[in-house]
């Protein structure tokens, strides 16, 4: 027992007197080593090499650093707009850079600057000025197919275009026998690439020419596809359907979302899943998709106010009825 009490005295002496040398004798230390402050040399001879509607393309002289290792920082400043400025990163191997997706016809403003890994930065090179092209490029033409549906309908698919300034393109007209068409457009799904619409209300036994129009965002450049030709179907029906009747409604979703319902047309000739629905709203048709064989269908009204909602039938042959029995609805805003 004794030996153990001495054992733990001394080792407490020595913990004892380790902690006063730490506190009053100087140990050998490590020395850190010296922080970068060296910039990297100004880039220098910057010029501009070439332009397009959306691009500039700048070259500069390299720059050096004690390091060997750094980047750089291409500043592009939009002179008409300064919410659209920006700042490029470079590795240090390139001195080139083209900068992208630039308004068109505008002004810029470059410069460029170097930087290491310990943030030291150099002075800006030169500055550079230039402006990007204004567009005058068209988008490239659709390719049109034509499709007869039946006596009064017929779909065109086309190709969807192309334009050399991203997010430019395209909006699209229909021209029917030489003259823009503003009538029964409706769009139909299209297979990836394309896009459709079904023109209706056309003449029976009627041959037809149509192009197909795609306009960039300048609102000038304009393409036109080919002609297709197409010639509806026969039919000596004069006769419209009867008039859809009990026009109600099915169901509200808000936001002026409206499910309307009715008692289906019929038709002398056309069976009941052929007679297509146009709604109208406010004496408005609606843009959406036409629907055939329905007695429900969905429609948008006009938000915080009365709407006059009421329905046609329109068979293959493009004899429409009379409207409905008119439908007041009061919508509420969203």
């Amino acid at each position: 027992m004794t030996t153990w009490r001495a054992s733990r005295s001394v080792v407490g002496t020595a913990l004892l007197f380790m902690i006063v040398a730490a506190l009053f004798f100087d140990w050998p230390k490590t020395s850190a080593a010296p922080k970068d402050r060296t910039r990297p040399t100004t880039p220098a001879n910057l010029v501009v090499t070439g332009t397009s509607e959306t691009t500039v393309t700048l070259a500069w002289n390299a720059s050096t650093d004690n390091s060997g290792v750094f980047s750089y920082k291409v500043r592009i400043t939009n002179l008409n707009n300064s919410a659209y400025n920006s700042l490029a990163t470079v590795s240090q191997s390139q001195t080139t850079y083209t900068a992208r997706f630039l308004a068109t016809n505008t002004p810029y403003r470059f410069s460029v600057y170097a930087i290491d890994g310990a943030g030291n930065v150099s002075s800006d090179s030169n500055i550079v000025n230039a402006s990007t092209l204004a567009d005058t490029t068209p988008p490239s033409a659709p390719v049109l197919q034509t499709t007869v549906l039946g006596p009064s309908q017929v779909r065109l698919t086309w190709t969807e275009s192309t334009d050399t300034v991203f997010g430019s393109c395209c909006s699209y007209g229909v021209i029917l026998n030489g003259s823009r068409y503003t009538g029964h457009i409706n769009w139909v799904a299209a297979p990836a690439g394309s896009l459709a619409v079904t023109i209706r209300h056309l003449t029976p036994s009627t041959t037809y020419a149509f192009n197909i129009t795609a306009t960039d965002s300048t609102g000038v450049n304009t393409s036109t596809s080919n002609t297709g030709t197409a010639t509806t179907e026969a039919s000596s029906d004069t006769v419209p359907p009867t008039a859809p009747s009990s026009l109600h409604l099915v169901r509200e979703n808000g936001c002026a979302e409206v499910y309307l319902g009715w008692i289906e047309a019929t038709d002398e000739t056309d069976a009941q899943a052929y007679i297509e629905y146009e709604i109208y709203v406010n004496d408005i048709l609606s843009p959406l998709p036409i629907s055939a064989g329905v007695n429900v269908d969905f429609v948008y009204g006009t938000a915080a106010g009365d709407n006059i909602f009421y329905v046609k039938a329109v068979d293959r042959s493009g004899n429409t009825s009379a409207a409905s029995t008119p439908l007041k609805l009061f919508l509420w805003p969203c």
